[in-house]
């Protein structure tokens, strides 16, 4: 499938070299503080691509960008792939 208009890039750290949101495993509750400084640091390593969305499949990832998003008072926006499917529908 494709969508017209959107280009996918990746980031630098990708594949066995990727890293988690920060929330995996229970450490959104555990380590509230590490969870959001692992979730800009990956939401600034999608930003250094020129990147005007972060997109993923994983529900915990879209919580923990958006909480971590909403304290820095920052309006990147995140978007599930589900979201990102619709968006370009139309709907």
């Amino acid at each position: 499938m494709s969508i017209p208009g959107l280009q996918l890039t990746e980031m630098e750290r990708i594949r066995e070299w990727s890293w988690c949101c920060g929330a995996g495993g229970g450490v959104y509750e555990a380590f509230p503080d590490f969870c959001n400084w692992a979730a800009m640091e990956r939401i600034d390593e999608a930003r250094s691509t020129g990147a005007e969305a972060l997109v993923t499949a994983c529900p915990w990832c879209v919580r923990s960008f958006n909480d971590a998003l909403e304290a820095e008072g920052d309006g990147f926006k995140v978007l599930d792939v589900i979201d990102l499917v619709r968006e370009s529908s139309g709907d």
